[in-house]
């Protein structure tokens, strides 16, 4: 595709931490060219703010001397995220750009309301948003009735899928280490139940956050003969896991839709995971995998045990899983995208 007219504003994508750099690395393989603003980085607080104000001053350079850019493609997300991004709005609406808002956040509900005023104003002077499932589409037109608001189905990259044997059931998560996303639940469980799994179940986990919390719990818990954490995984070191494992878990309290359940279907694998957000319009409880209520762990239990004693149900899930993960493949994403963008321009 053609984008010339676009600029998006977002996080570093070449190095792929979180859901949204994810994304952004898919949208940079079909975009020609890609322009991108990087606003902000990973690494530490001073290198944040050098990092903002350089992007400041590349977006006005865009913004002064590029007159064939129309749309302004905003990546966004919460907390900081969501006031830097706000700067950007403003800037491109002072210079009659059309502004596509595309929230990526789960917690946007608990955000807004924490800053329900400010957040409106910058909002409505969006022209479209763009809400990641139903879920979010019904939300964001009852909060903002005069907005456009379209789906655009989060991307993933084609998988590369070579399955391989563990001899173990192998269950993986993925995602930013802290109560929002589960893990704690699920660790909790894998204790309360250690004797059991002993021998049968191989846990890994993946992520950045609370890592050292984490870890003390593992060995707090002695589970580390069940439970191995990776650290942040990307590239190769991903898809070996995605390729390992039997099964995917995210018991999240609050989500958007997760890149890393979409990744872990078109592997084929069932999902345990949470009725939260977007999630139960891609994982049906029952038929490619488990939704239990956030903070249950009797229910997270029975989950990884069902699976773990049946793998013809496991390869039943699986391959449900797989039949729905088309729609987030490169092709039909940037279908969406270019029939959006011709709208604008």
């Amino acid at each position: 595709m053609e984008t010339k007219n676009i600029l998006t504003i977002g996080i570093d994508y070449r190095v792929v931490r979180g859901g949204v750099a994810a994304v952004e690395n898919v949208y940079s393989t079909f975009y020609q060219p890609f322009n991108h603003v990087t606003t902000t980085v990973t690494n530490g607080q001073v290198n944040k703010l050098l990092v903002l104000c350089k992007a400041i001053l590349q977006f006005l350079y865009w913004m002064l001397f590029h007159p064939e850019i129309k749309i302004v493609h905003v990546q966004g997300s919460v907390g900081a995220s969501f006031w830097r991004k706000a700067i950007f709005i403003y800037i491109a609406k002072f210079f009659h750009k059309k502004v596509v808002w595309h929230m990526h956040a789960g917690r946007f509900a608990v955000f807004y309301q924490q800053h329900r005023y400010a957040v409106r104003k910058v909002v409505n002077i969006s022209d479209v948003i763009i809400a990641l499932s139903e879920y979010w589409k019904e939300y964001f037109k009852n909060e903002f009735p005069t907005k456009r608001v379209e789906i655009i189905k989060n991307v993933i990259s084609a998988p590369r899928v070579h399955k391989q044997q563990t001899g173990y059931f192998t269950l993986l998560f993925l995602g930013l280490l802290g109560k929002n996303k589960g893990i704690y639940d699920l660790l909790e469980c894998i204790r309360d139940h250690k004797v059991e799994f002993q021998g049968k179940l191989k846990l890994y986990i993946g992520g950045n956050g609370e890592i050292e919390h984490v870890k003390q719990l593992i060995k707090e818990y002695g589970i580390a003969d069940i439970t191995i954490f990776e650290g942040w995984v990307s590239g190769d070191k991903k898809i070996e896991l995605l390729n390992k494992s039997d099964a995917y878990i995210l018991p999240s309290y609050k989500e958007g839709l997760p890149i890393s359940i979409l990744e872990a279907m078109s592997y084929g694998m069932p999902i345990i995971s949470t009725p939260v957000g977007g999630i139960p319009e891609i994982v049906s409880n029952g038929e490619n995998g488990y939704l239990v209520e956030p903070g249950n762990k009797e229910d997270i239990y029975k989950a990884i045990i069902s699976l773990l004693n049946d793998s013809d149900l496991r390869n039943r899930m699986g391959s449900v899983s797989l039949s729905r993960v088309g729609e987030h493949l490169p092709e039909y994403v940037e279908k969406q995208l270019e029939t959006l963008y011709d709208s604008l321009l």
